[in-house]
């Protein structure tokens, strides 16, 4: 658990609360209304209302009593509840109470079967009363504060980041151990992916010396299946494919730098600048000399 005793947390709740924060997780849209820390002492009094946003209560330090129309209960350290829209609440205490809260509008983007659909199913249902926080929630909002008041490269998207942890593990801790009933994405391993990477592994490795055993070893696979699939997408070998993927290389250095010829040919991995030219004449019908002026008096 993160600790926030060496950050003044009045400021670290400011910072929070000043953030725009509005983001896309999987299938749900999350918009923070607020995002603080309440600090209470003495006798002190909240008015009855609601929200027509989900409010997260998580109590750090102290204890409330949270009156609802239909009852009330307790909430001290360690535990926390959840208004969802339309719940009448109001809080009251005697004594100190460090609260750290999240008002958060959640929208499901598209009405198809995912996790964030069944997260919200859960949310939606969820009465509001007095549940342990097992899963170390506050620790995530100590985080939030941590990252907010220190500002240090990527606060922002981390904050974002909590954000979502905070709502999907408040989820958790309701639904008790409820197993997930629902299918989430998986890697389809067909050979429209496989061609992918292997497409990928040599723009990346271009200016390597690349054979078919270096991407069979890649993926995991043999040579043959390489070139099996590489012939089913492209209709060619697979030296033929790599070669066409150098000339590619070759035209885009020959366009957009100062490179000399031999060079280029050098960089792509050829013996010698009279190989790479005449391999590039058969292709193109030209040398690359004659290429790099036509090009560039387009």
């Amino acid at each position: 658990m993160s600790s926030t005793s060496k950050i003044d947390i009045s400021k670290a709740s400011k910072k929070l609360s000043e953030l725009y924060l509005k983001f896309t997780v999987d299938n749900m849209e999350i918009e923070v209304t607020w995002f603080r820390v309440m600090i209470q002492d003495g006798e002190w009094h909240i008015n009855r209302h609601t929200h027509s946003s989900y409010e997260f209560h998580f109590i750090r330090k102290g204890r409330c009593r949270v009156e609802l129309d239909d009852g009330s209960f307790y909430a001290k350290e360690g535990e926390f509840y959840l208004t969802a829209p339309g719940v009448f609440h109001e809080q009251s205490g005697d004594g100190e109470l460090v609260e750290f809260c999240i008002n958060c509008d959640l929208r499901i983007v598209e009405e198809r079967l995912s996790e964030s659909r069944y997260i919200m199913g859960i949310l939606e249902q969820t009465a509001c009363k007095i549940y342990t926080d097992s899963c170390g929630i506050t620790g995530l909002f100590e985080q939030a504060l941590n990252e907010a008041y220190n500002q240090e490269i990527g606060y922002y998207n981390n904050i974002r980041s909590l954000v979502s942890m905070i709502v999907f593990s408040t989820a958790r801790v309701i639904a008790s151990g409820m197993p997930a009933f629902y299918e989430t994405p998986e890697k389809v391993n067909h050979d429209g992916l496989r061609f992918k990477h292997i497409e990928k592994f040599i723009d990346d490795n271009i200016y390597n010396p690349i054979t078919v055993h270096d991407i069979a070893k890649f993926m995991f696979l043999s040579e043959k299946q390489i070139c099996r699939i590489i012939s089913d997408k492209k209709g060619v070998t697979t030296k033929k494919f790599i070669m066409a993927k150098k000339l590619e290389k070759a035209k885009d250095l020959l366009k957009h730098t100062e490179l000399p010829i031999k060079e280029v040919s050098h960089l792509l991995g050829f013996s010698s600048e009279y190989y790479f030219s005449q391999f590039f004449k058969r292709r193109e019908g030209y040398p690359p000399g004659t290429y790099r002026i036509n090009v560039r008096n387009v």
